[in-house]
């Protein structure tokens, strides 16, 4: 993966600032252009064997952020490169998010902060849905809170564009800890807008309380268990300080049947919004 760092700053005239996500398949590195900006660079190593459903993921990946202009979701600022042919490595570039993602942010939020954030994502979301796309994926490293106090989605590596014919990747992908009942299959089927939904309630109620509705205990058939009825202490319990309505459209974020919750992110905005 040096190598394949080196390629791409050399290919992009880039300069290596620090590394943010080291190991594994995928890297993420922050560099400097020639005019000194900072940029994220995301490099995807194929192998040898250039596996198709990671290549095609970090296509959709590039082509669904560069169809999306929303302040709420990251840019992709360069074409996605391909190394070899058959391609053996990917990469390419996306806007510098000067803040820290909510692995990071702590818990005990105020209730305007807990707004501001189920605001910012549900907008976040709500763009990738007129775009007929599922993020499938909303977890606590996906989202960053900015130094201005916005908050931006990222990631949709697993995203489903539901014109599209989906990628067999073993299963549903998904986050433990932040999963939802669909991702069981347990009533629709497979994950919709309804399902973001879900995890933008979820991302609140982290920041709110310090853990997941659904939290994972370490045992996948008892995690499960609970998941399939979206099994949690409702938010007004544990934050009996909270404004009644901020409580009652995070319980109706996080019910069990999709049907039951707020339509897609922009209706979830919307009721963010008048709060």
């Amino acid at each position: 993966m040096a190598d394949l760092l080196g390629t791409a700053c050399d290919q992009l005239a880039l300069t290596p600032v620090r590394a943010l996500v080291q190991g594994g398949q995928k890297q993420v590195h922050v560099v400097s252009d020639s005019a000194g900006a900072h940029l994220v660079l995301k490099l995807i190593d194929l192998g040898q064997a250039a596996d198709p459903a990671a290549l095609e993921r970090a296509r959709r990946e590039v082509a669904l952020l560069q169809s999306v202009d929303h302040p709420n979701v990251v840019k992709v600022t360069s074409e996605l490169h391909e190394v070899g042919s058959p391609p053996t490595a990917t990469f390419w570039l996306e806007e510098y998010l000067d803040g820290t993602d909510l692995r990071y942010c702590g818990s005990g939020w105020a209730a305007e902060e807990l707004v501001a954030l189920g605001r910012d994502v549900a907008a976040g979301l709500g763009a990738l849905h007129e775009k007929k796309v599922i993020h499938r994926d909303l977890s606590p490293g996906n989202v960053q809170r900015l130094t201005t106090g916005a908050f931006v989605v990222m990631d949709p590596g697993f995203a489903k564009h539901t014109l599209r014919s989906g990628i067999t990747i073993g299963g549903q992908p998904g986050t433990r800890g932040f999963m939802t009942p669909e991702h069981l299959q347990a009533f629709s089927g497979s994950p919709t807008a309804a399902s973001d939904v879900f995890g933008c309630g979820a991302l609140v109620y982290l920041a709110a309380t310090g853990h997941p509705p659904v939290p994972y205990k370490g045992d996948d058939s008892e995690y499960m268990q609970r998941l399939r009825t979206a099994n949690h202490i409702p938010l007004r319990d544990l934050r009996p300080d909270l404004p009644s309505g901020l409580a009652d459209l995070i319980e109706r974020t996080l019910h069990p049947q999709p049907a039951r919750r707020y339509r897609n992110g922009v209706a979830l905005a919307k009721a963010f919004g008048a709060l």
